[in-house]
């Protein structure tokens, strides 16, 4: 079977990728080892969330499935930052910006349910799944796939969207930059005695990063967690009853939302960076947690990758109207460097964070907790601040 593209992982960045370039009337083969297409209604609310920013959000509006994800999102307006070990605090709020919001939460399979809804009805996108890569093979005109049920499949582009395990990236000898963060991510959802209402919380710990965002499920409100926590620490918290995690959270959080109450059962996960030295190789291109990943501490790791199918949707499109090849090396290598340049900067900026607040210098400390006053103090910062969270250039 010949495709103008494959994408190779179906998660949200992928299906975003091919919904756009579907509606756009290429013949599109979107392949994944799992079967996200079958996401059962028991489990819509449940797992990851997404802060998706005003630029996921137009994305999300230009597909047509904003409206549905919409239904059961929670808005946020307000985002306040503060550092445990010293009084300083920033507080963000759209109106800063002229926005009404600053960005929506809304639950990843919820995302992906609503996007492979609308790729089933798009003619010119076959879905194949509990389908793996096992080789490929780079020709003059065409890449050729090989999957392990024995398909033989072919494509001007390959596009590897499968995550930051990716077996194409591997495939196709992409190499990378990577190193452990010595974090555990601790994820729930929790009910909170104070509401949360529309404001994200971030509180830096000298254990790890803390993250409390707004959620909305069946109509009810709750606040996501995601605690990034140093190994040992982590391993601690992940061998308390529950009560004694949920009064160690509000220790951590000083109270921020009173008392916590669990609503979805504590998981973890190894948290690490990524990124390849390159987007590209011959007829293949990444996109996504495939090309980079990042620190979790401001969930902007979806957004990114949906930036990514932006630029990169746009780059096929117009090539493919010029009757040019879609694989084009130039197109690829400019893909590459533009993005590589923006995600590189947000990773620098994380990790400044991570590293900055993780820091137990007095005199670290001290410069930390100054940069927050000034930043808090500072219109034009906070505007830029505020912006890049936003995802507003």
């Amino acid at each position: 079977m010949k495709y103008e593209a494959i994408i190779v992982g179906g998660g949200v960045a992928g299906a975003s990728l091919a919904v756009l370039l579907g509606q756009a009337g290429m013949r599109i083969c979107l392949l994944d080892k799992g079967t996200p297409s079958r996401i059962h209604q028991s489990d819509l609310f449940k797992g990851k969330t997404a802060s998706l920013n005003l630029a996921s959000i137009d994305l999300f509006k230009k597909m047509g499935i904003w409206e549905k994800v919409d239904q059961y999102s929670k808005e946020f307006t307000n985002i306040e930052v503060w550092d445990s070990e010293g009084s300083s605090t920033i507080a963000f709020n759209a109106q800063d910006i002229f926005e009404s919001k600053l960005g929506k939460v809304a639950h990843n399979n919820i995302i992906i349910s609503t996007l492979f809804d609308l790729l089933q009805k798009l003619p010119t996108v076959d879905l194949l799944e509990n389908e793996s890569v096992l080789s490929i093979n780079n020709g003059e005109e065409l890449i050729e796939l090989k999957t392990d049920s024995g398909l033989n499949l072919m494509a001007n582009l390959l596009v590897g969207s499968d995550g930051s395990m990716s077996s194409i990236r591997s495939l196709s000898s992409i190499p990378i930059r990577t190193w452990s963060y010595e974090q555990i991510a601790i994820v729930s959802l929790l009910e909170s005695e104070i509401p949360i209402n529309n404001t994200a919380y971030q509180i830096f710990t000298s254990t790890g990063p803390i993250a409390l965002l707004p959620v909305t499920v069946k109509g009810e409100d709750f606040a996501s967690l995601i605690w990034s926590a140093d190994k040992v620490y982590a391993d601690k918290l992940l061998s308390l009853e529950i009560s004694e995690f949920l009064q160690e959270l509000k220790l951590k959080t000083e109270g921020k939302l009173g008392h916590f109450k669990i609503r979805e059962a504590i998981s973890s996960f190894p948290l690490h960076q990524l990124h390849a030295k390159e987007y590209f190789s011959e007829r293949t291109v990444l996109v996504g947690d495939s090309a980079h990943t990042i620190h979790p501490l401001a969930g902007q790791g979806l957004n990114l990758g949906l930036s990514d199918v932006i630029d990169l949707s746009e780059r096929i499109l117009l090539l493919r109207r010029e009757g040019r090849d879609i694989a084009d090396l130039e197109m690829l290598k400019a893909y590459s460097d533009s993005r590589e340049k923006i995600n590189l900067r947000m990773t620098a900026f994380m990790e400044v964070f991570k590293r900055g607040f993780g820091s137990k210098n007095p005199w670290v400390k001290l410069g930390r907790n100054l940069a927050f006053s000034v930043a808090n103090e500072t219109k034009f910062l906070k505007k830029k601040f505020i912006k890049e969270a936003a995802g507003i250039t």
